[in-house]
């Protein structure tokens, strides 16, 4: 995927720089210089933007191949990207024609974005266009995002679209360099055609279809730990749901806090047909609410989404690794592998960390599963360490050394980890030194 977003983005220059763009860089004139640099960034600005919104559009071969969660982070790579590119574009051109009709850079910031927005129709919306993507850009800054809450930045984030949208008219005008000749414009107005239809069609008409069609309603809410809720759902034709163990949907649920954003869940109960579960903990984002859900409640359904799964296996030993609520698709997981008898008695191995045995969620269950198949379980339990990801408890030079230590033959498993990022960075530098090949590892990182 990074090498299609550097063709793309070395193909709009390379058009540009032949269409006459080198020309105008070559000509030693303040303004043509400047007018340039405003064109070509407009060009690499709309680029990434289509991209990360194809990012986000949930197409499933970008899951398959690339991972949601890496798309993700991606789109919000790319957003650090577009934004300043939109920006250094209006300010270049704004120059460049300041310097054309002989205005200081500060009177021509007043001049010449009135008489472009005064005599060129499509500028009006090209301006709130970029009004937008900034407040976008703001509202996703940390501090910004704590105080707006998850779900009125999300709700802020899909004015993104109508940006882009506003966008159009001024970028596919007559003379602009999206237009420049028949097959410039045939590609952009393509790829304008594409993203529009992904975003639709997988954002809208699928996640209508499969709601309607599998009509989920939550049938019970059991707590399982302090602050720690499952929900089951049931439904029609679940059996029919292309969902796997280990991966994560969108869900919304028909009531006060919970219905405006789509809340990306991992199922903790590997799906048998008949019904959903998934195991919920307040981290104080609305998530809470859950433990008020009646039985009835109507779910909205996003996905599933996610390539944390056994498809793509060569091993047949397997160490699952969990910290947390981590553990949601780790059990999951194991419940397949349980279930359908894929790994012989004793090839999986279990690890979860937890600060404290109260705050291992679900172990009761990964207990049963491990027992019933012969499996093995690891309880880490115990205060974090400064720079690593075992208790103290767990004796070792080093974290790559005690993990051999838990598990003989380590290089020889097919490793899958889950928990907060922090501690999965901790966990990936320790399967690099022990030697374990990226290959061999998979990993769901929710934070995005």
């Amino acid at each position: 995927m990074e090498s299609v977003a550097v063709l793309a983005a070395v193909a709009v220059v390379v058009v540009f720089l032949h269409d006459g763009g080198s020309r105008a860089l070559a000509s030693g004139s303040v303004s043509e210089i400047l007018d340039a640099v405003g064109r070509v960034t407009g060009l690499l600005a709309v680029d990434a933007l289509l991209l990360q919104v194809l990012l986000a559009a949930r197409i499933p071969w970008v899951d398959r191949v690339y991972g949601m969660d890496r798309a993700l982070r991606a789109h919000r790579i790319l957003g650090r990207t577009s934004l300043p590119l939109v920006l250094v574009h209006v300010e270049a051109l704004v120059v460049s024609y300041a310097a054309r009709d002989r205005l200081s850079p500060w009177l021509g910031w007043i001049v010449e974005p009135l008489r472009m927005i005064s005599q060129v129709p499509d500028m009006l919306t090209a301006t709130i266009s970029t009004a937008l993507l900034v407040v976008v850009a703001v509202t996703s800054v940390r501090a910004a995002l704590r105080a707006l809450g998850y779900e009125r930045w999300h709700l802020v984030h899909l004015t993104a679209y109508l940006a882009v949208g506003l966008a159009i008219p001024h970028q596919l005008s007559i003379g602009s360099d999206l237009t420049a000749s028949a097959l410039v414009r045939t590609y952009w107005v393509g790829l304008y055609v594409f993203v529009a239809a992904s975003v639709v069609w997988w954002r809208v008409v699928v996640p209508a279809y499969r709601t309607v069609r599998h009509d989920l309603h939550v049938d019970s809410v059991v707590p399982e730990a302090p602050g720690t809720w499952s929900v089951v759902m049931t439904g029609r034709d679940l059996d029919r749901m292309p969902v796997r163990a280990g991966q994560y949907l969108g869900f919304r649920f028909v009531t006060a806090g919970l219905w405006a954003t789509a809340h990306p869940w991992s199922l903790s109960a590997h799906p048998d047909g008949s019904r959903l579960r998934i195991t919920v903990r307040d981290l104080g984002d609305h998530s809470g609410r859950v433990a008020r859900l009646g039985r009835g409640t109507r779910v909205l359904v996003e996905g599933p989404y996610g390539s944390f799964t056994t498809a793509s296996r060569v091993r047949h030993r397997v160490l699952l690794l969990a910290a947390g609520i981590g553990v949601t698709p780790i059990r999951a997981l194991l419940e397949e592998l349980v279930r359908q008898g894929t790994a012989h008695c004793g090839d999986v191995t279990v690890i979860l960390r937890a600060d404290s045995r109260g705050a291992h969620v679900l172990v009761e269950e990964v207990e049963s599963l491990c027992r019933r198949a012969g499996h093995r379980l690891v309880l880490l339990t115990g205060p974090v360490q400064s720079g690593s990801w075992f208790p103290a408890s767990v004796h070792g030079a080093d974290d790559p050394g005690r993990l051999a230590q838990l598990v003989p033959d380590l290089v020889l498993h097919e490793v899958y980890v889950c928990g907060p990022p922090p501690w999965m960075d901790l966990v990936d530098r320790s399967l690099r030194a022990a030697g374990v090949p990226v290959a061999q590892t998979h990993d769901e990182r929710f934070g995005w």
